[in-house]
């Protein structure tokens, strides 16, 4: 298993940063590598509502909440994919610090194929996969403080 951990301080309160994170069918305003996301299953928001995420510049993935805790937890499952995971968790946590939220994300994850998943993580996943939380969190930070879109949709 791989262990990727993120944070990033973000001048708003928990509360705001949580709303971006928390609608669900609007993570392609925030997060450049995603094309569009929809939300597939009856319930929009709480543990087990369900998105897919379509993915730039293919792919895609669904993953469903597995914590909602407002302005506190957030964490998600992914349950299918195109990518070559067996199994993905990521969360969330917001906590008030220096008048803004310290946001902190923390991943695991195991690849498929076995050894060949293994030296592709060693080699490139985990390298590509850290840029794209740390772009991920870059977009987050101007979402919630400007009120602009990722810069390639700009």
């Amino acid at each position: 298993m791989t262990v990727l951990e993120n944070s990033i301080r973000i001048s708003a309160p928990p509360e705001k940063v949580w709303a971006a994170l928390a609608a669900l069918d609007e993570l392609h305003h925030i997060d450049p590598g995603v094309k569009k996301a929809v939300i597939i299953s009856t319930a929009r928001e709480g543990v087990g509502a369900a998105r897919q995420c379509d993915l730039k510049p293919g792919g895609w993935f669904k993953e469903k909440v597995a914590e909602w805790k407002p302005g506190q937890a957030l964490a998600f499952e992914l349950f299918d994919c195109t990518l070559p995971v067996r199994r993905l968790r990521h969360s969330y946590t917001f906590t008030a610090a220096d008048g803004g939220t310290l946001v902190t994300q923390h991943m695991e994850y195991v690849l498929k194929l076995g050894v060949l998943g293994k030296v592709m993580d060693a080699m490139m996943v985990r390298k590509k996969w850290d840029a794209g939380i740390k772009s991920f969190f870059a977009s987050l930070k101007q979402h919630v403080e400007t009120g602009g879109s990722p810069s390639s949709e700009a």
